[in-house]
């Protein structure tokens, strides 16, 4: 049984690869771009078996170089002739996703975005913002539960009211004390958890939100030209997660109701969730790791809105160097104005 599926051109038999910004796919060869509805047409997907075996290595259909991957890639290309290749089974059974929301960036445009977003950053080291490490930055389909719920709770604390006024020769200062509850629900949609273990949920984190009415149905035609991790982090594990993000979405909601006070401090919160529904899918990141001083440090670029996260290390030399310049300057500053003003 085939394990590696690569999409080719029906005009002349070239790789077929996923354009972000035309939503299509496009043959680099002989430049025929394809619709979706065109390249079903020409392509059918083969139902995808849960008990396919997994695949460590794979031979490249176009070159015939051995390809290996480890144990959580789903899609990748060939590192030889650049062929875009898909491992079927990485997707079947349970690891098949339900929804994807395609790349809108291009490669090229993440670089840009990147190059911009480091080259302001003064003082970080000359080597994260040369062109070699610049054009390492890989467009990569992360796993993500997503889940929905509902969420019922309450919250209790302590708020004041301070005023001040001033009589004669005297200053006083009234407080007030007061408990407060405040009690609400809400519905959520869609909350992204991070799937894989690879990356930092911090940054996964950070790099929302997404858009998710550009959603669609998964299909392996996407992963064309892109690499992806299948998940590592089982559902109930995300779930664990999920719990904490909307207990303080819907805490924090409930306290933006708790105005007129000087100061405002939630004591205690009892939040439950109901309903709850989760689904696999894939989001588009464009992803660099570098390396500095023994220790990886991880960029992200949103690859459907172009927000930018980061480990931005700093150069020691540049930092001594900064504080020289600023140093400088202050003395001119106080040398020379003192002097204009004598």
């Amino acid at each position: 049984m085939e394990s590696v599926k690569e999409y080719k051109c029906p005009s002349c038999g070239a790789s077929l690869q996923f354009d972000p910004p035309t939503q299509s796919w496009k043959c680099h060869y002989c430049s025929v771009e394809y619709s979706k509805e065109q390249f079903d047409k020409h392509s059918q997907e083969t139902a995808l078996e849960e008990d396919m075996p997994e695949l460590d290595s794979y031979v490249c259909n176009s070159c015939g170089a051995e390809l290996i991957a480890d144990d959580t890639t789903s899609a990748t290309f060939c590192l030889y002739c650049k062929s875009a290749a898909v491992i079927k089974t990485r997707f079947s059974g349970r690891f098949k996703p339900k929804s994807v929301i395609p790349f809108k960036l291009t490669s090229d445009e993440a670089k840009q975005i990147y190059s911009k977003w480091i080259h302001r950053r003064i003082l970080a080291p000359n080597e994260f913002k040369q062109k070699e490490e610049i054009d390492k930055v890989t467009g990569i389909y992360a796993p993500f539960w997503l889940f929905d719920c509902n969420a019922n709770g309450t919250i209790q604390g302590d708020a004041t009211k301070v005023r001040t006024w001033t009589q004669g020769d005297y200053r006083y200062t009234q407080t007030k004390y007061y408990t407060f509850l405040r009690t609400g629900c809400a519905g959520y949609n869609q909350i992204p958890v991070d799937a894989s273990k690879k990356l930092d949920d911090k940054y996964m984190h950070m790099i929302e939100p997404f858009n998710y009415s550009e959603m669609t149905d998964f299909s392996l035609k996407y992963m064309s030209g892109f690499m992806a991790e299948k998940y590592d982090v089982e559902s109930d594990e995300a779930k664990t997660v999920m719990n904490g993000r909307v207990e303080n979405y819907l805490a924090k909601r409930l306290k933006d109701t708790v105005n007129g006070y000087s100061t405002c401090t939630v004591s205690s919160k009892n939040i439950m969730l109901s309903d709850i529904d989760n689904s696999y899918s894939m989001l588009p990141i464009y992803l660099l790791i570098n390396k500095y001083k023994d220790k990886k440090h991880i960029f992200i670029v949103n690859g459907q809105t172009g927000k930018v996260v980061g480990d931005t290390p700093i150069s020691p030399v540049k930092q001594v160097v900064f504080a020289l310049l600023v140093f400088a300057v202050s003395w001119i500053i106080i040398v020379f104005g003192g002097a204009l003003l004598a």
